[in-house]
């Protein structure tokens, strides 16, 4: 099953790219390209999640829930990018699960 994305949202493509990444195994700009891109992302999002995080009572749970997808999220973003393909591989999927999480606790995920 293919799922079509509009084009206007570049992220669920990079999403997609990045979990296939292990199978596929990209060159290396395009997986520099990947990983810039989403972790522009998780900065974006991340960003928005603690400024929402804010306005919550502090220590509530919407408060928690949504600074720890922010700091989970912008873990891998402490590591460069791997060297080697599988590294580099493990390094975008994990950015792409935090991009996923925090579009999530967000709300912005489509569900």
């Amino acid at each position: 099953m293919t799922v079509s994305m509009p084009d206007s949202d570049p992220v669920p493509q990079l999403i997609v790219a990045a979990f296939e990444s292990g199978r596929r195994m990209p060159d290396r700009e395009r997986m520099v390209a990947i990983n810039d891109q989403l972790s522009a992302e998780v900065q974006r999002l991340a960003a928005r999640a603690r400024a929402v995080a804010q306005q919550q009572p502090m220590y509530s749970r919407d408060w928690y829930r949504l600074t720890n997808a922010a700091d989970a999220a912008e873990f891998p973003l402490r590591f460069e990018l791997g060297l080697g393909p599988l590294a580099a591989s493990i390094h975008v999927t994990q950015l792409a699960r935090g991009v996923l999480a925090l579009r999530k606790v967000l709300g912005e995920d489509g569900e």
